[in-house]
């Protein structure tokens, strides 16, 4: 019998995302309140897994919001309606190993959730309120890791 695939998921000190953040993610105004986590991939976890992962978690976080997810970094896109897709293209790109590339999504005109990776594409870093994180973010990564039979811990 293989290792289970697990997908680990660190609570981050409050003030990290700010200071983990690239130059580009500040600059987008993120609100001091904002909280984060860091995702860390399953080290069998493919590129089309973690498309897969990422398309489902902005899915389950945006239902029943008007939402626009922008590009930030290196990411090129016509449309902000296309900046989900440019970042799910950019995943293990040589952009997003390098950390050049981010999505903001914003609720009406304030922004409401960042994603980047780290900078070595192990991680990717999720700030957004706790409130966000705590009653949509997580719960969409539990079932998102039940389809993908994806160990989740949660720490």
């Amino acid at each position: 019998m293989s290792d289970p695939v697990e997908v680990i998921v660190f609570r981050d000190e409050p003030g990290e995302f700010a200071e983990m953040a690239p130059d580009f993610v500040a600059q987008a105004d993120v609100p001091p309140t904002f909280e984060s986590l860091a995702v860390q991939w399953p080290e069998a976890a493919g590129v089309e897994e973690k498309q897969r992962f990422l398309r489902f978690v902005a899915t389950a976080t945006g239902e029943g919001r008007s939402r626009v997810a922008r590009p930030l970094g290196k990411l090129e896109s016509d449309t902000e309606a296309d900046g989900l897709a440019s970042f799910l293209g950019a995943v293990d790109g040589d952009s997003w190993w390098v950390g050049d590339v981010a999505i903001e999504f914003d609720a009406g005109d304030s922004t409401e959730m960042i994603w980047f990776p780290g900078s070595d594409g192990v991680f990717l870093h999720i700030g957004a309120a706790a409130s966000l994180l705590d009653f949509t973010v997580i719960p969409a990564f539990h079932e998102i890791a039940i389809v993908l039979d994806w160990q989740l811990t949660v720490q």
